[in-house]
């Protein structure tokens, strides 16, 4: 299914199963006594990497942490150092049905502490809590929402702290994580996720260059096709001794053809739909430099210590960005951005067909970024 119709049917079936069911919340409102926490988070790739300092916190503290989300992100999240991984596949209407209801019955079994939902305001996410039994459940409230009410302790979303804070302030509200240290204190052993990855197969210095974004909202994050053209050949000429390498899944084919045709030969290498996600972490450990729009491998070269430059636009990097010495934000900040909503399962408030906060970061400034991260300005 894709993502716009799971949204849709999150919020118009989602709603008013939660207020039919809030009245069973108080039934399994009792002292916790065991050692399993849940983690319940579906969408992004990015989003699951800043879960990792919950992860890293609860792990300290001895809990045995289970993480429940879609098949695809298995591969991730096993290397996060979770105990169990229970995944959904959301491929069709029956499996997405039979593989909740797996679920439901494994985690009723496994009789958990603590249920934390780190889905933005998913109505299935904290229904799923709620069934589950788990006495103690946690997530993000908002007034005019109905899931608070399936929850025994509540969090406010707040957007002026990044995402990675707020998934750990659920944690902090549920009586589970006590501190909250500094990101880089959980960046170092974040490392040992790219531990053992097969190294790919590029004998000289690279760049990864990554055009592609969410489907559900391109139209919005993407920086125009000629720009990556010019960006290619700009990059070939500031840096010679290093291949530009790049990558993304099937969708990219488009701008990777019109790189090539433009660029006409040279350091370029497409590695475009050939690369796993866990292929995709090597490639971006391995890499000199890591440029991208607001997407999955703008956290995963983050959190691997590689210099990277990202490009936002109509999402804010106040949530979702980095203050670290490797990484460069381009972000214009005009009047009408952000406007993607987190309160609206981060569809935009705006009905924007002209992405002027992605149009105007011009392809100079990304090359300046890049050379100041190379010239040793962006050391970890």
């Amino acid at each position: 299914m894709r993502i716009d119709v799971m949204r849709r049917i999150d919020r118009w079936v989602g709603n008013p199963l939660c207020r039919l069911l809030a009245p069973l919340s108080r039934l399994f409102e009792k002292r916790p006594d065991g050692d399993t926490v849940v983690l319940s988070k579906y969408l992004g790739i990015g989003s699951l990497v800043l879960t990792y300092p919950l992860v890293n916190e609860l792990k300290g503290r001895g809990y045995r942490v289970v993480f429940l989300s879609f098949e695809a992100n298995r591969a991730v999240l096993e290397r996060f150092g979770a105990d169990q991984v229970l995944a959904v596949d959301p491929a069709s209407p029956l499996s997405f049905l039979s593989g909740t209801w797996r679920c439901i019955r494994r985690l009723r079994r496994m009789r958990p502490e603590a249920f934390l939902n780190l889905e933005f305001f998913s109505r299935y996410s904290a229904l799923i809590g709620l069934f589950s039994g788990a006495p103690l459940r946690a997530g993000f409230h908002m007034i005019h929402l109905p899931i608070g009410r399936l929850y025994s302790h509540r969090s406010n979303f707040n957007v002026y702290e990044p995402v990675y804070a707020n998934f750990l302030n659920i944690g902090r509200v549920a009586g589970l994580v006590e501190s909250e240290r500094p990101l880089e204190d959980y960046i170092r052993p974040f490392g040992r996720f790219f531990d053992g990855l097969p190294a790919p197969e590029l004998e000289v210095p690279y760049i990864v260059i990554n055009t592609e974004t969410s489907q559900s909202d391109a139209h919005l994050r993407e920086w125009p096709t000629e720009r990556w053209c010019h960006l290619v050949d700009a990059l070939a000429r500031a840096f010679p001794g290093r291949k530009l390498v790049l990558d993304g899944t099937q969708r990219s084919h488009a701008t990777a053809d019109a790189i090539q045709a433009a660029v006409r030969g040279g350091p370029f290498v497409d590695m475009v739909g050939e690369n796993s996600i866990l292929e995709l972490a090597a490639l971006i450990s391995g890499a000199d430099l890591v440029i991208t729009v607001d997407s999955a491998p703008a956290h995963l070269s983050a959190f691997a210590r590689t210099p990277t430059v990202v490009l936002y636009g109509p999402d804010t990097p106040r949530l979702f960005g980095y203050r670290l010495a490797w990484v460069r934000t381009l972000f214009k900040g005009l009047f009408c951005s952000p406007c993607l909503a987190i309160y609206d399962a981060k569809e935009s408030v705006l009905d924007c067909r002209d992405n002027q906060c992605m149009k105007q970061i011009t392809v100079a400034e990304v090359v300046a970024a890049a050379e100041d991260l190379l010239s040793g300005a962006g050391g970890a």
